[in-house]
């Protein structure tokens, strides 16, 4: 049922225009058999006119209903689903890693550099976005989003047990409230969806939080994002 709502709020514009072209048709109908069923001079003609107001009557009743529930789905239905924690049990994963072997001397005048993640500055909180192990590739620091927005991204980091997302408005005081959650390690995939329709437009933090088989929290990834109003 979660993925059949989440798929007719996905398709809410596609949707609201079929049901409108429809309702558009049948409207120039129910006026045409109104002309008719007032010029209609035999029993017959009237009684086929009648008929045909009857039906296209029905019709827009039908689409009335229709646009109704589309907008009940995608307005507070997903909503819902999306603000609901889906904690899962926490499962252990271990990974066979053979150790490479050095087939030559090691410079010792070698210096690493680290590749800066795009991620955002928040007092208190410590961002560690890593590629491959705690990151958000889409969105991305600084993106627009509206509507329904995919997360998608990598959890794969030592002694994981579980993750949930969050998000915060930018300002002095910060309110997390969490979105969703899941325990499945993830490489480059969909951590979950978060609903934007019903929040005031403006900036706001995305947060990603890996927790440890003890529920404790490991690291961080916070990103800024824009919400836009839906259109």
């Amino acid at each position: 049922m979660q993925l059949v709502i989440k798929f007719l709020a996905g398709l809410e514009i596609p949707i609201y225009l079929m049901l409108g072209v429809v309702a558009v048709v049948y409207l120039r109908r129910l006026v045409v058999a109104l002309d008719e069923r007032r010029s209609a001079v035999f029993g017959l003609e009237r009684e086929a006119a009648r008929r045909k107001v009857s039906s296209s009557i029905s019709v827009l009743v039908l689409i009335g209903l229709l646009t109704v529930g589309e907008f009940i789905v995608a307005t507070f239905l997903v909503g819902e689903i999306m603000q609901q924690p889906s904690y899962a049990t926490p499962t252990l994963q271990f990974t066979k890693t053979s150790l490479p072997t050095s087939t030559g001397p090691v410079p010792t005048d070698a210096t690493h550099t680290p590749t800066l993640y795009p991620q955002a500055t928040v007092t208190g909180i410590n961002s560690q976005c890593v590629a491959g192990v705690l990151e958000m590739t889409a969105p991305k620091q600084d993106d627009t989003v509206s509507g329904v927005v995919e997360i998608l991204g990598s959890v794969d980091t030592p002694s994981f047990g579980s993750y949930y997302y969050a998000y915060s408005n930018t300002g002095e005081t910060l309110n997390w409230q969490t979105i969703a959650a899941g325990s499945e390690v993830t490489k480059e995939g969909s951590l979950g969806f978060w609903y934007t329709a019903n929040l005031v437009p403006g900036d706001y933090y995305l947060r990603l939080v890996a927790l440890d088989n003890d529920g404790k929290e490991q690291s961080n990834c916070i990103i800024r994002v824009y919400v836009e109003p839906e259109g």
